[in-house]
């Protein structure tokens, strides 16, 4: 396909080496000579704006449709080109699909939403990053300097090629210059750090670069748990049942290994002390959940593991041990079809109230005897049992962990036998499920309102709906599930919002951000004396004082700061 461009001479032909989409378009708005940021966007994508964002892809398939297929597929262009596949390689297959779609057909804006980064407690936007050296040789090669995709990879600030510290520029990342197209310059990173940087920050950086590189690479929820626990009993860390963590070791050593990433602000919610590190190898050590951040597992992995293919060995493992033991479970004979089942059913009744046993109505019918059971019970007729794998202590003691609503994970981890032994359970104990079900349902209301309740406790004044936005789960399922509850929380804190006693201190908040202002001011003044400060420098080091912008007239003392520092 030829290029619809009016001046295709200035589009680039070809990636330059570990070159990122937003880098090639930022290469062409300068060789087009196009003034205005929006109308290469609107050239290459489109609209106006959608498309110019520096790490999501959008509208692939417009720009498609513009450059050809020189420049590769979406997929390619998704895969090798932007820092999607950091989060696709832990995301599941159907929500891989729908986030690689979302990029062809749509903005990036849901892209964050649908990854869960909006609430992962790590930063949703990616600052771009750069090299020094880099930027120099790419200057002599390739006679421009260039974005590179390794560079951009959350949990990479290191150059691997040449040992040293990442620049970071917020120009995009903060809202200034958001919709503009930009080339790394050093003029843009005026402060370089000269210091070593820590070997954990290699470390990470090599097994995140590494895991990316593998294409179409994807690590399942349910088969990490079970990696990460072979490694942590081959260190000693698991009790000799190989089950149990020893929290306090593991915590110690786990919180002594991610100290060195404490000094970088966008890895700040990694665990910082032995009791968090050690909540935190639980957490990814059990059952399987979604919505947890790479970052957490690539840091473990990182820690447990010395390379990326002992990682993924150790993985391939897990893997081929979780599928036997699924093909041993599912090896029995299967259930009839539903048409069938009305009329066999009445049968198995029949024959057991004749007083034969189960395995021998089952028989008698065609089924599996464990098929007869789970029927029997779903009618409420109890049944005698002869146990191969559950003895009768461990029986009674996991139907009472069930009663008690916990997970099929943790009862199957407990017995020491699969999940499918824990539905058989469920399914064949008469009223077990049923009282599973309701336990499990408590225990999530109690969960959701428990988090409900500490959120509008640690911002009493903010009102429910910033309280929707830290903890939009919670509230979710309570207004679904328990909405009268919710309906009496929300009215409740819209009251106490109103009394006269939760009022914003503001002159406390005056003089606390005045004091900032003035303390930024000068470390700004420090790095370039000869610069007139400009407002947006200020709002970029202190991205609180954006927000208050328009509530200067409440904040006379930072309003005063403001005209001192920036000379109006």
């Amino acid at each position: 396909m030829e290029s619809l461009l009016p001046f295709a001479h200035g589009l680039p032909q070809k990636w330059l080496p570990d070159e990122t989409l937003f880098s090639l378009c930022s290469r062409y708005h300068f060789a087009s000579g196009n003034q205005l940021a929006s109308t290469t966007c609107k050239a290459l994508f489109g609209h106006k704006t959608q498309g110019s964002a520096h790490d999501f892809p959008a509208r692939l398939g417009h720009f498609l449709g513009v450059v050809g297929t020189a420049l590769g597929s979406a997929d390619d262009i998704v895969e090798a080109r932007t820092v999607l596949p950091f989060y696709l390689r832990f995301a599941s297959p159907g929500l891989a699909g729908g986030v690689t779609k979302a990029a062809v057909q749509n903005s990036s804006g849901s892209l964050k939403f649908q990854l869960g980064l909006l609430t992962s407690r790590f930063r949703a936007n990616h600052p771009l990053k750069a090299c020094h050296a880099c930027m120099n040789e790419d200057r002599r090669d390739h006679a421009t300097a260039y974005w590179h995709k390794a560079h951009q990879l959350p949990g990479v600030w290191v150059c691997l090629r040449h040992r040293c510290w990442l620049v970071a520029s917020d120009l995009k990342a903060t809202g200034v210059s958001r919709f503009h197209w930009i080339l790394p310059s050093h003029s843009q990173f005026p402060s370089v750090d000269d210091s070593v940087p820590p070997r954990t920050t290699f470390s990470l950086a090599e097994m995140v670069t590494e895991l990316v590189s593998r294409a179409k690479l994807a690590l399942s929820p349910e088969v990490l748990p079970a990696t990460y626990r072979r490694a942590l009993r081959d260190r000693g860390l698991l009790g000799t049942t190989g089950r149990r963590l020893r929290h306090k070791e593991a915590g110690k050593r786990y919180a002594s290994f991610l100290e060195p990433l404490g000094i970088l602000e966008q890895l700040g919610s990694l665990p910082s002390s032995s009791a968090s590190a050690s909540a935190e190898i639980a957490r990814l050590i059990g059952p399987a959940r979604s919505g947890i951040h790479p970052i957490r597992h690539l840091s473990l992995a990182t820690w447990l593991f010395d390379s990326t293919d002992e990682f993924l060995e150790q993985y391939a493992t897990a893997k081929r041990e979780s599928s036997a033991v699924e093909a041993e479970d599912l090896s029995a004979k299967p259930a009839p079809i539903a048409d069938e089942r009305e009329e066999l059913e009445g049968q198995l009744l029949a024959l057991l109230t004749a007083g034969f046993s189960v395995s021998r109505a089952a028989r008698e019918i065609g089924i599996d005897t464990t098929t007869g059971i789970v029927w029997a019970a779903s009618q409420g007729v109890a049944t005698q049992r002869r146990p191969k794998i559950l003895k009768r202590s461990v029986r009674d003691a996991l139907i009472r962990l069930l009663r008690r609503g916990a997970s099929k994970a943790r009862a199957a981890t407990v017995g020491c036998v699969s999940v499918q032994t824990i539905t058989t359970l469920l399914r064949s104990e008469v009223g077990l499920h049923q009282a599973w079900k309701d336990a499990q349902f408590a225990n999530v209301r109690r969960q959701s309102r428990r988090r409900w309740l500490r959120s509008t406790a640690a911002n009493p004044h903010s009102g429910v709906k910033a309280a929707r936005m830290a903890e939009p789960a919670a509230y979710a399922w309570l207004y679904r599930n328990d909405r009268d509850w919710l309906t009496e929380q929300a009215d409740a804190m819209d009251k106490a919002i109103r009394s006269p006693q939760a009022r914003v201190d503001w002159d406390l908040r005056d003089r606390h951000l005045s004091d900032l202002v003035r303390r930024v001011a000068l470390e700004l003044h420090e790095a370039a004396p000869e610069r007139r400060l400009r407002l947006f420098q200020v709002y970029q080091r202190l991205p609180e004082l954006k927000a208050k912008l328009f509530k200067l007239d409440r904040l006379p003392l930072t309003r005063t700061a403001l005209f001192e520092v920036l000379g109006r």
